[in-house]
């Protein structure tokens, strides 16, 4: 089928798609195993298409470590089936054009032409180029479909009941490996408490998570403190007018002695950022009480 195609059917069908709706190429690919090759497929088709890490790929293998490689869009390819008025419910399997019609080496397919190349890739062509004009209609019913079927998520597909085994199985699996986790997390947890509970014996510390507690929080505030301590004495050595004496720190205060600079300009750097408690010059000197 191609972009525009439509299906009048009632029956179960299976869908060959035509190149318009994928993206095939060769790649000599230095790795053993598809599962590798297609892990390399999205940097591949960087140089012809856009968004590759939105697609879906799919990987055959060729002799001579060469790798047929197809790339899609699962929903370009979906909305194309849905829209040839097929009911998707009646879908039995896709199939890529590329590897059900090399028997076929050119045909038609709604008024389009295709062609295989030299290197045995299908392609869309100019009409103009045939050099027979088969109907690929009718040659359809004579193709032998492959196993290469297209991983093509159709979303209103039903589940047969092999798949909903599966499904169940999956989820059991699932729910004994959470079962076990959780069974491992609670003995580390208990691991856990018993180190605790030697660390404060060991330490002398309080077993009351309320004194602990409390204990952290001075820690955390003195931290804190310390902390813009630092900050603010790190701000006023950045600016390289000032010329600082000497400072002292009591409390929540820091009292910076400066001489020969500029109280205006002292002020007004130290206000932007910090609360200035006081100014006062004497002399030369000039000294600024900021709040932490």
């Amino acid at each position: 089928m191609c972009k525009d195609t439509i299906i009048d059917t009632q029956d179960k069908v299976d869908i060959i798609i035509s190149p318009e709706l994928y993206w095939v190429r060769i790649f000599d690919i230095p790795v053993k195993s598809i599962t590798q090759a297609r892990h390399v497929l999205p940097t591949l088709f960087e140089d012809i298409l856009e968004n590759v890490r939105e697609l879906s790929y799919q990987v055959q293998k060729l002799p001579d470590d060469k790798f047929l490689c197809f790339a899609y869009e699962n929903k370009k390819v979906f909305d194309a089936i849905k829209n040839s008025g097929v009911n998707l419910s009646l879908v039995n399997s896709v199939y890529f054009a590329q590897n059900e019609c090399k028997e076929i080496p050119q045909f038609k397919c709604e008024n389009k032409a295709f062609s295989y190349t030299k290197d045995g890739v299908l392609v869309k062509i100019p009409s103009a180029l045939l050099s027979e004009d088969k109907d690929i209609n009718e040659e359809i019913q004579n193709i032998t479909l492959s196993s290469n079927r297209v991983d093509i998520k159709l979303y209103n597909n039903l589940l047969n009941s092999k798949q909903i085994y599966m499904i169940i199985a999956a989820s059991l699996i699932f729910a004994f490996i959470n079962i076990f986790k959780i069974s491992d997390y609670n003995t580390e947890i208990s691991k856990i408490e018993d180190k605790i509970e030697t660390l404060k014996t060991s330490n002398k510390m309080p077993s009351s998570m309320l004194q602990l507690n409390s204990i952290v929080n001075t820690y955390k505030k003195d931290a804190k403190l310390e902390i813009k301590k630092r900050e603010l004495i790190d701000y006023i050595f950045k600016n390289k007018e000032f010329n600082l004496l000497n400072l002292s720190l009591e409390k929540n205060v820091l009292e910076v002695n400066l001489i020969d600079s500029n109280k205006a300009k002292v002020d007004d750097y130290i206000s932007k950022k910090y609360k200035v408690l006081s100014s006062k010059t004497k002399g030369l000197n000039l000294t600024v009480r900021i709040e932490l």
